[in-house]
């Protein structure tokens, strides 16, 4: 067969791919045997005919195992993937050619880049992977809680590829953290239910990846490729048991945020386990991205960035939650004595010291309770789940504390509620109670007065 005058006829990228068969009937070496112009030009200079397809490419398990199933097992194979080796998605479809030698096979590759992802391409996936996806993404949209949409997903992803686990694991670079999102194990697994694998092991999954969108292990031919680029990650997997898995990154903006994977599942399934991975993993990563944007922005609407308490606007949520509540609480209104000559004589950065200094007493003497930030220097505790008796053991300790305390002092005001009580009173009284006693402060210690 005239393999030139086979790819010259072809209107889009084409080339004839060689696929050796090992002995161990495996895939070998994969070379790019000729090609048409088009091709040529998508590769480069660095093109020529009969060259080991990895030295146009970074070597790509998932493109190998297509190019054996499309050469030996005369399947047709076709893909719609990321490609970021070339910041681009590629639409691929492998067409098995005759052969004459048994340990030689051929197939013909044709691909066309898009720059971004066509939703009409990818839909061009297996019914049951196409039937898969939609339910995933009306699971993920129709959930009321988010995590528990996501939890639905990896079950449901579990069952379709047969797997002993599937996970979605989220990673902080900036923290280098890495933490289990949701999870979903067979009964009986040697692998630890939210077991968290470390930091310095997920790291290395981006490196094994390398230009690909994903990492497929199906046999032991594939772990010693795991084990040429990441020996610790391999030593862990064999370590569980684990003998073949999917790994696809969660990517937002081309950035990876965390890892869909499943690991021992049905490897006679693997295509359609992959396409299935790869378009979940899709979704769940631009979902994924938006909730935790979501939460970011709610932390920094309520929470306060020096000093990580609650701040006034979650205090005036729970104000309104208050109102309707019947239960007894307690109210601590606290002004930081001494603030402002902490700032005009130190500096900010020692003023800033303070306050954090002052919110972690406060932590240490309320925990469970709830802490808020509403000015300067000003902060509010509301105290819940004790007795009148408990709470007000809990401000004499805390008195007790901060008056044998060199650097910090507070003013209080206090009140106990019953329940049902008119809260803006309620918290008057707490603040005109803290005056009185910011007053008396001062009396005795004018020196510190504000000036």
């Amino acid at each position: 067969m005239d393999h030139q005058c086979l790819v010259n006829q072809f209107a889009t990228a084409c080339a004839v791919i060689s696929v050796e068969k090992t002995r161990e009937g495996t895939c070998g070496p994969v070379r790019i045997v000729c090609a048409n112009e088009l091709y040529k030009k998508a590769m480069g200079p660095s093109y020529y005919d009969d060259m080991p397809y990895d030295e146009l490419v970074p070597k790509d398990i998932k493109f190998e195992d297509f190019c054996y199933r499309a050469a030996f097992l005369e399947k047709p194979m076709h893909a719609y993937v990321p490609t970021p080796a070339f910041g681009t998605w590629t639409d691929q479809i492998h067409m098995p050619l005759k052969r004459e030698n048994e340990n030689l096979g051929y197939e013909l590759f044709q691909f066309v880049f898009t720059k971004e992802a066509d939703p009409g391409r990818m839909a061009g996936v297996s019914q049951g992977t196409a039937v898969a996806a939609i339910k995933a993404s009306i699971v993920l949209m129709g959930a009321q809680n988010f995590r528990e949409g996501v939890e639905a997903v990896v079950s449901d992803l579990q069952e379709a590829s047969g797997a002993l686990c599937c996970r979605v694991m989220l990673i902080d670079r900036e923290k280098k953290m890495a933490s289990n999102f949701c999870e979903k194990l067979r009964d009986g697994t040697r692998m630890q239910k939210d077991g968290v694998l470390p930091y310095e092991l997920v790291n290395t999954w981006d490196r094994v990846l390398g230009m690909s969108n994903v990492v497929i292990v199906k046999n032991q031919e594939d772990m010693k490729s795991i084990e040429a680029c990441a020996p610790e990650w391999a030593e862990s997997l064999r370590a569980y048991g684990i003998d073949s898995l999917i790994l696809s990154p969660l990517r937002r903006n081309k950035v990876s945020i965390g890892y869909l994977y499943v690991v021992n599942f049905d490897t006679d399934k693997v295509v359609e386990i992959k396409e299935l991975v790869e378009l979940i993993s899709f979704f769940l990563g631009s979902e994924i991205s938006n909730h935790l944007l979501m939460k970011k922005l709610e932390v920094m609407g309520t929470v306060d960035a020096l000093t990580g308490v609650g701040n006034r606007n979650a205090m005036s949520r729970r104000q309104e939650e208050l109102r309707r509540s019947k239960d007894p609480f307690g109210i601590v209104n606290i002004d930081l004595n001494g603030l402002k000559q902490v700032n005009d004589d130190l500096g900010h950065e020692a003023g800033d010291a303070l306050l954090i200094e002052a919110a972690a007493i406060l932590k240490e003497f309320f925990r469970g309770d709830e802490i808020y930030r509403t000015g300067g220097d000003e902060f509010i505790v509301i105290s819940g789940g004790r007795t009148k008796e408990g709470f007000e053991e809990r401000i004499r300790s805390l008195r007790m504390r901060v008056g044998n305390h060199p650097g910090v002092s507070f003013a209080m005001g206090i009140y106990w509620s019953e329940g049902g009580a008119d809260i803006r009173a309620s918290f008057l009284h707490a603040d005109e109670s803290m005056y009185a006693d910011k007053n008396a402060y001062y009396e005795r210690n004018p020196e510190k007065k504000r000036r």
